[in-house]
């Protein structure tokens, strides 16, 4: 029920996070239940009608242990089946796969996400503060051979179906934080530091990157577009991409 109020599960270790919810949201209906019967039990046999005389002792001291001992257990179950698992999953590097993983270069500034792609070849350029503007928010420095077919764009993440990926992430001024809300996916993005995050998408689609942490008063528009395409569809526009790049 919980997962029809959640956006949709894009990515592989979506149901995973998804399920420690769901256990948590249970957990804390039941132990709602046992501590509102406690209540309404506790009103109802110490009423003032049955007890006109008031006395000393008041109801058994089982009921909170037990009340008390059933928030332990399921605190206790979640974490150790639902929670570390789940966490020990997101903290190890992607699984070793006959594709290696896509890597992708996340840089937030007010009020922007500039995406650094490798283009085909597979390695990063240089990039520099001075060579930053308009046409190059990432700063790629083109004169670097590895950078000729790099691919630097604005607010717009392009992700191939099925294959692993993974972002670094920083910053060039404030704390940000790269939201993917159908990837389950969050990262601060802090100056100074470098992030690394991962995730399998698994469904077609297009969403909006989002900033999770206020960050000035043009917060409000920091968002972006991803887009999940196919293998085939994604090498086609990572084609045109770089197609663009040359000199006309």
């Amino acid at each position: 029920m919980i997962e029809y109020f959640l956006p949709a599960a894009a990515s592989a270790h979506a149901a995973l996070l998804d399920a420690v919810l769901v256990d948590i949201h249970w957990h804390m209906a039941l132990v709602f239940v046992v501590w509102l019967t406690i209540f309404v039990v506790a009103l109802v046999r110490f009423r003032e009608g049955r007890h006109p005389e008031p006395a000393a002792s008041g109801p058994s001291w089982k009921w909170p242990v037990a009340a008390i001992a059933l928030v332990i257990i399921g605190d206790v179950g979640i974490l150790t089946s639902r929670a570390l698992p789940a966490w020990w999953s997101r903290m190890t590097p992607p699984p070793a796969s006959a594709e290696t993983p896509l890597e992708i270069h996340v840089i937030a500034e007010q009020f922007a996400w500039h995406i650094h792609y490798t283009g085909p070849d597979g390695r990063f350029g240089r990039t520099a503060a001075t060579f930053i503007s308009a046409s190059n928010p990432v700063g790629i420095d083109r004169s670097d051979p590895t950078a000729a077919d790099d691919i630097g764009l604005a607010n717009i993440l392009m992700l191939p179906l099925n294959r692993p990926v993974t972002l670094v992430i920083t910053s060039r001024d404030v704390v940000h934080s790269f939201t993917l809300p159908e990837m389950r996916v969050k990262q601060d993005a802090t100056p100074g530091l470098t992030a690394r995050t991962w995730f399998t998408p698994i469904t077609l689609g297009a969403w909006d990157i989002m900033c999770s942490q206020l960050c000035g008063l043009g917060h409000y528009r920091m968002r972006g577009e991803y887009k999940v395409v196919t293998p085939e569809e994604w090498k086609a526009w990572e084609a045109e991409e770089v197609s663009l790049l040359a000199p006309r």
